[in-house]
């Protein structure tokens, strides 16, 4: 304020807002408990016991999750097409247990990471409510490298997600997240770099609206147009 000259103080009177003089600081209190990514609950059904062969198996998860098919018409195209007398419980049953040996392998084999990885935010429905799942996608080798589902789109899932995202990176890896203009997105880059070494910091870069109307936009938008793809899949 004592560096204002007399113009600065009379603009300062009538358009504050003008002036930079304070700032807010955010610092997030997260334990390691609420930073765990989401994933399937441990199954009923033990699929190594299951009374019908890994054939089978693989043709009902096809049907119900590679094309979506609801867990009745799977049961039913199992029963008209290949003369399989299956449950749609059975069905359910199946993809729940393959569901959480399938995320469980996922996390521990994802490997290494690009340079560059992309994320955003996809809606879904769980029992007939609005949930989202956040994906990050590897640029390069086009992995999947993070798949946190929430009830929110706020801070705390996106820390979430992209902390699974960068977690393989090497040590002082050069890590660039690209995001749309979600404020979650750099609150959570601030956090994750609050918990880093300095010389390995997380860099962040937006791509806004559908159009390029910055130089950052343009440059990273065909990163970001990978997990529109993704979405598009998931969806």
């Amino acid at each position: 304020m004592r560096k204002l000259n007399d113009a600065e103080k009379a603009l300062m009177k009538k358009r504050s807002s003008q002036f930079k003089l304070c700032y807010q600081y955010r610092e997030y209190h997260y334990t390691p408990e609420k930073l765990i990514h989401s994933s399937p609950e441990k199954p009923y059904v033990d699929i190594t016991k299951i009374h019908n062969s890994p054939d089978i198996l693989g043709l009902i998860l096809t049907f119900y999750v590679s094309f979506a098919s609801s867990a009745r018409k799977t049961a039913l195209i199992m029963r008209s097409v290949f003369n399989i007398n299956v449950s749609y419980q059975t069905v359910l049953n199946y993809a729940a247990a393959a569901a959480f040996y399938c995320n469980s392998f996922n996390l521990k084999y994802k490997g290494s990471i690009d340079n560059i990885s992309a994320g955003d935010e996809a809606y879904i429905k769980v029992m007939g409510k609005h949930h989202y799942v956040f994906f990050f996608i590897s640029s390069e080798s086009l992995k999947i490298t993070a798949y946190h589902a929430a009830d929110n789109r706020e801070t705390l899932p996106a820390i979430i997600a992209m902390k699974e995202a960068i977690r393989t990176a090497h040590p002082g890896q050069t890590i660039i997240l690209v995001t749309d203009g979600n404020p979650s997105y750099p609150a959570g880059i601030h956090f994750l770099n609050a918990h880093r070494e300095l010389d390995s910091s997380v860099q962040h870069r937006k791509v806004i609206e559908q159009k390029n109307l910055d130089s950052e936009s343009e440059a990273y938008r065909p990163f970001k147009q990978l997990i529109a793809a993704v979405e598009q899949f998931s969806g």
